[in-house]
C-alpha cells in the first residue's frame, strides 16, 4: 500500500471509529422545527443529540447554548418550548405558517395577536398572595385552525422584570375590581374567559421568555 493509500485508509478509519468528531451541531432552526412535531423522540434525539435532564415525558436539551424541552408522551414528540433570550430566538413560521409573527422582531404577546389575529387565553400560576418559592410566570394561549393542524402556541413570560410585573399588577387589579380579592387568590380567572381583553391590553408589549407550540399543552387551572 503507497503512502497515499494509507492515509486516506487511516482517515477513513478515524472517521469511522469517532463519528462524533465530524458530526455537525444541530442548530436551533433544526431542532425548535415545525416538523420535529410528531417525530418519534429517537429521531428527535438524532438531530437534537442527547438529552441533560429529564423527567417523566420532558426531555431538556441545550443545543447552541439555547434551552429547549421536548414533550413526548409515549415517545412521539408532543410540544416544544425554546427559552428566549437576545440569542435565543424563535421563528414560529415552521410550526404556524402564515400566522406567525416576522421572527426578526422581539416577541411579544401583541406581536403574536396580531400575526394570527388572536383570540388568546391568559393564565397565571398567581398574582396575589404567589409567596417567594418561585417567580410566576403569566401565559397566552392560542390554537390554530385547521390550516396549521389545530396547532397551539403558548407564550409565557416569568413575573421578574419591572414591565411584566407592571403588567401583572394592572391585570389583577382589573380582575380584583370586578369580582373580588378572593377570585384573584384563588386563581378563578383562569377558567373564565372574561379577563383576557384586559390582559391583552397590558401584556400586549411585554417581552416573552419562553414559547410552547405542540397540542395538547396544558395551562394552570382554577
Amino acid at each position: 500500500m503507497n503512502t497515499r493509500a494509507l492515509v486516506s485508509f487511516c482517515s477513513t478509519l478515524a472517521l469511522g471509529s469517532f463519528p462524533l468528531l465530524v458530526q455537525a451541531q444541530a442548530t436551533v432552526a433544526q431542532v425548535f422545527n415545525g416538523e420535529m412535531l410528531g417525530s418519534s423522540l429517537r429521531d428527535f434525539e438524532s438531530v437534537a443529540g442527547v438529552s441533560q435532564a429529564s423527567d417523566g415525558d420532558s426531555h431538556n436539551y441545550r443545543v447552541q447554548g439555547c434551552e429547549v424541552t421536548a414533550t413526548a408522551a409515549g415517545a412521539t414528540v408532543s410540544a416544544l418550548r425554546l427559552e428566549l433570550s437576545p440569542t435565543c430566538k424563535a421563528d414560529l413560521s415552521s410550526f404556524i405558517g402564515t400566522f406567525a409573527p416576522p421572527s426578526n422582531e422581539t416577541l411579544t404577546f401583541g406581536a403574536l395577536n396580531r400575526s394570527t389575529g388572536g383570540p388568546m387565553a391568559f393564565y397565571a400560576d398567581c398574582l396575589d398572595l404567589c409567596g417567594n418559592a418561585y417567580d410566576p410566570s403569566v401565559y397566552a394561549l392560542w390554537e390554530g385552525p385547521h390550516a396549521v393542524n389545530f396547532t397551539q402556541v403558548m407564550l409565557e413570560v416569568v413575573l421578574a422584570g419591572d414591565q411584566a410585573v407592571n403588567a401583572a399588577y394592572s391585570w389583577r387589579e382589573a380582575i380584583s375590581k370586578a369580582k373580588g380579592d378572593d377570585f384573584v387568590v384563588d386563581t378563578r380567572f383562569n377558567c373564565e374567559r372574561t379577563f383576557d381583553p384586559a390582559a391583552m391590553h397590558h401584556f400586549q408589549s411585554v417581552e416573552v421568555t419562553a414559547v410552547t407550540i405542540g397540542t395538547g399543552l396544558s395551562t394552570p387551572g382554577c
